[in-house]
């Protein structure tokens, strides 16, 4: 089910549910490491999985918020703190994500993966709380998430394909 938040643009619109993708396509893979590691089986081919998706989805994301969206608000009273606490869980995001080597032992990448989800589950609530504020502001939110570059996955498959894509993978 997508959340919408009444009196958004479309563009806010769909970036909410590009985060209700990424977090689901996140929740799935962590979701097949603990299970893995629950089972006994081998974990290395689910912690690669998810490692790509968080260098290849969810980082370069982030990066496209901070460098897009984040300075439009940074200067209003109501966004300013926002965006500094989501500057800093993307820096924690990238930190937990290089926990995640090859060579990581089951238990503790089970560990991370979780923390990753749930520390990810929070910040794109608040991520969609910013677009709130960014939806009040002047700005041409349409013209800024047209600079916003598309994600590999989006870029070759489309969205709705992907999140097929996505559930396969399971």
């Amino acid at each position: 089910m997508a959340t919408t938040y009444e009196g958004t643009t479309e563009q806010a619109r769909r970036i909410v549910h590009h985060h209700a993708v990424l977090r689901r396509g996140l929740e799935r893979r962590v979701g097949t490491i603990c299970a893995a590691v629950e089972h006994g089986v081998p974990h290395e081919r689910p912690l690669a999985t998810l490692r790509e998706y968080l260098e290849a989805e969810i980082l370069p994301h982030a990066e496209a918020e901070e460098r897009v969206l984040y300075p439009v608000v940074a200067g209003q009273a109501q966004g300013s703190e926002l965006v500094r606490a989501l500057t800093a869980e993307h820096r924690e995001l990238a930190y937990l994500a290089g926990q995640l080597q090859p060579d990581t032992d089951g238990n503790r990448a089970a560990t991370v993966a979780e923390w990753i989800a749930t520390l990810f589950a929070g910040h794109v609530a608040k991520e969609n709380e910013l677009l709130h504020v960014l939806a009040g502001s002047a700005a041409d939110v349409a013209a800024l998430v047209a600079d916003m570059p598309t994600p590999p996955a989006e870029r070759l498959t489309g969205n709705r394909e992907r999140e097929a894509q996505d559930r396969s993978e399971d």
